[in-house]
């Protein structure tokens, strides 16, 4: 339970510092590169782990979605804040869901 929570709290961490502007990365002492190295690395093992492949993938895509650069996404016609919003999303309702009981 532990290991699950630290590994679901890395992926959060980890897709939340990748969205910040590359100055304020830079500012933290981080590199973008080694933050989406370790990223893919934690979304392998949980999806080693927890077997939630399609989970696992929409966080992915949509992580490497709101980090495209600017021409590439208004020429997909995406919106950068709808993919990082989605991305939220993704990791948190499972989570939540987990917590509350549906009956």
């Amino acid at each position: 339970m532990v290991a699950k929570f630290i590994l679901f709290f890395l992926i959060i961490f980890l897709s939340l510092a990748i969205n910040l502007p590359d100055s304020m990365i830079t500012r933290l002492g981080l590199d973008a590169n080694y933050l989406l190295a370790a990223l893919i690395s934690m979304v392998i093992a949980g999806l080693l782990v927890h077997r939630r492949m399609l989970l696992v993938i929409l966080v992915l895509l949509c992580t490497l979605g709101a980090n495209l650069p600017e021409e590439v996404i208004d020429h997909l016609g995406l919106d950068r804040d709808i993919l990082f919003a989605t991305l939220v999303a993704l990791i948190v309702a499972p989570f939540i869901a987990g917590k509350i009981e549906i009956k």
